[in-house]
């Protein structure tokens, strides 16, 4: 009885030590189509492997299109899925955790256009693809890498429009 209770125990132990360390390729493995209709689960396997295997990670998307992973580290993706939308992520620990929470999934698409109109929305999940409704404390650093992200995003834009002219 002892060896299955031990067992147990360190079972549970490496477990919360795997949810605490999760990758950014773990967690979007998992995301949910609702959130990047674009993609096929077998799309979003496909960027990983082609990245491990040091190639351009460009796939057919659901809507005939092409999309890229332009990059992916432990803690962000990105992802152009169309001329016309960009998706970046960052998977950030929080310094305490909220609610059992100790990681949190910033999820932000911006919409371009042809025209001077470019939208962004930034939503925050928690690694299970769980919308985040309450107010997170997250450190000056973090806040500095979301809008440096929402910052590159205008830029790309902008140097995307000014190369095109």
């Amino acid at each position: 009885m002892k060896r299955y209770l031990i067992a147990a125990l360190c079972a549970l132990a490496v477990g919360q030590v795997s949810a605490q360390n999760l990758k950014m390729r773990d967690v979007f493995k998992q995301i949910p189509d609702s959130l990047v209709p674009y993609l096929s689960q077998n799309n979003r396997l496909d960027f990983i492997d082609f990245l491990d295997s040091n190639m351009k990670a460009e796939v057919r998307n659901k809507l005939g299109g092409m999309s890229e992973m332009t990059a992916l580290t432990d803690d962000s993706l990105s992802i152009r899925m169309s001329n016309a939308l960009q998706v970046d992520m960052l998977l950030l620990k929080l310094d305490q955790p909220v609610d059992s929470i100790q990681q949190v999934v910033v999820f932000s698409q911006a919409f371009l256009t042809d025209s001077v109109y470019r939208d962004s929305k930034v939503l925050l999940y928690t690694p299970d693809w769980k919308l985040l409704t309450k107010e997170i404390p997250l450190n000056d650093i973090q806040r500095q890498r979301i809008k440096a992200l929402e910052l590159k995003n205008i830029l790309k834009w902008n140097d995307d429009k000014l190369n095109k002219s």
